[in-house]
């Protein structure tokens, strides 16, 4: 059974948590409240980008059909839309747990959601986000967390300012600290090595509009192969991928820059601003003029 949450709120009270106090950013610490992290026991989604911390949960965490253990992998990045479940098996000793929810408009650099995706090579559509951190990057996410936490406590008038810097640090420091490598990420297979990669890959190509060949001839594998990685992760074919952050960079562009429409197709790889208007408007139901205005 699947849910999704218009309403984030809806999504807080199942989890047995306070309601938001400001729409673009939410932090809970677990311990705090009166929670089940079971409820809701069906698959969940909503309209958030969600950083989960957690020690001592021995709790199995699902992105999909990917699963990965909290007790080991203690940080997980989850995006707007992603299907998610968490199956709680035991609490040891002294456990610390957090959960932030932010949407773009709450950075003072963000735009919308494809600016983060660009930004935050582990804020991905389709890949798992999990991270095994050292002895020293859970003191660092602690300190981090905490001093966010106690500001969101105080709500004061400036809080929420102090907040955006501090969520700045941490997503910046996150993205310098979390490599994937060997026995520090999720990513177990081959497969889902090559399916992140060619996330991040598209995300990073300035003109998006590539066949998949393009994008397998850049990994170095096999057309073929790639889609065969893709589909085994996402269940989604590598077409409807690039598909998804053409499209995402397409309405950011369109929403948020002076360029004609016939210089945003160019940009994202048409050589004919025809093409563009037919692709976007099969793509969304609009065309680019009337998703500009």
């Amino acid at each position: 059974m699947l849910k999704h949450y218009d309403n984030i709120n809806d999504f807080l009270s199942a989890m047995g948590l306070p309601l938001i106090k400001n729409k673009n950013f939410y932090i809970a610490k677990f311990e705090d409240h009166n929670y089940n992290i079971n409820n809701p026991e069906c698959a969940t989604s909503h309209e958030y980008f969600d950083i989960s911390f957690t020690i001592g949960y021995d709790a199995d965490v699902y992105i999909g059909e990917r699963k990965a253990n909290a007790l080991e992998y203690n940080l997980s990045f989850v995006s707007p839309g992603q299907i998610t479940k968490w199956q709680l098996n035991e609490i040891q000793n002294k456990p610390l747990s957090y959960i932030i929810l932010f949407k773009p408009e709450f950075l003072p650099f963000a735009n919308d959601v494809f600016s983060i995706y660009e930004t935050f090579p582990y804020f991905n559509n389709n890949t798992l986000s999990s991270f095994k951190l050292t002895a020293a990057q859970k003191k660092m996410f602690i300190t981090y967390l905490g001093d966010i936490y106690r500001e969101y406590q105080l709500n004061s008038e400036s809080s929420f300012e102090i907040i955006k810097s501090y969520l700045n640090i941490l997503l910046f420091n996150a993205k310098r600290e979390l490599e994937y490598s060997d026995g520090v990420s999720y990513l177990k297979s081959r497969s889902q090595e090559i399916t992140y990669n060619f996330e991040n890959l598209i995300k990073k190509t300035k003109h998006k509009h590539q066949p998949i060949k393009y994008y397998a001839e850049k990994l170095n594998i096999s057309p073929i192969y790639l889609a065969e990685c893709v589909k085994k992760v996402t269940s989604k074919t590598a077409k409807q991928i690039i598909n998804e952050y053409l499209v995402l960079e397409a309405k950011s562009l369109l929403k948020q820059s002076n360029e004609s429409i016939a210089e945003i197709a160019y940009a994202l790889g048409f050589e004919d601003n025809s093409n563009f208007v037919k692709y976007f408007k099969k793509q969304t139901g609009v065309t680019p003029k009337q998703y500009k205005k």
